[in-house]
């Protein structure tokens, strides 16, 4: 008889290719549509990811508008990226450098952990700026696009077998 809740059984390059495509189609809508909105004493804004950055950079708050870009735009795309870097390589045969190509596969996988951040900032601001009739954060749906872009990627990177990258001859690390 087979477990309820079997361990993560899907590592297969096709099933990593196709969540790691899913993934990158969510992403033009997290970039795309309002990420939050806000009301402060009777005005209403809603920004994307971008806006935000560009508001708080116009507010002298250049280093935290270079976390939101580096967390909220370059990770995510950067993580697409070497996802398909390692899918290229394993369906070539693994004939690059196995050894640094695993280091990249665990550099995703290590990232991923983090990658819900934003996420859980946005939800953390909407619970705490509610004062009533002065001011309201809520989130939009960016940001579930975002957290589906997210989750779609630490799957792609789970059903990933660094392995594959060790075929033809080549030694696995000790």
């Amino acid at each position: 008889m087979k477990p309820l809740f079997a361990p993560f059984r899907f590592r297969s390059l096709s099933t990593a290719s196709a969540l790691g495509l899913a993934a990158g189609v969510m992403l033009v809508p997290a970039n795309l549509l309002p990420v939050l909105s806000t009301e402060s004493s009777g005005s209403n804004s809603s920004n994307t990811i971008f806006s935000g950055v560009i508001e708080l950079w116009r507010q002298g708050l250049w280093a935290l508008a270079l976390i939101v870009l580096t967390a909220s735009v370059l990770i995510p795309v950067l993580k697409l990226v070497g996802l398909a870097w390692l899918l290229l390589n394993a369906r070539r045969g693994g004939r690059g450098d196995a050894k640094r190509l695993t280091r990249i596969y665990a550099s995703l996988d290590f990232i991923g952990r983090w990658s819900m951040l934003d996420v859980f900032l946005a939800a953390f601001l909407a619970g705490l700026v509610q004062f009533g009739e002065f001011s309201t954060v809520t989130p939009r749906s960016g940001i579930v696009a975002f957290a589906a872009a997210v989750v779609l990627t630490m799957l792609a990177t789970k059903a990933f077998d660094p392995r594959v990258l060790w075929r033809e001859g080549a030694t696995p690390p000790q």
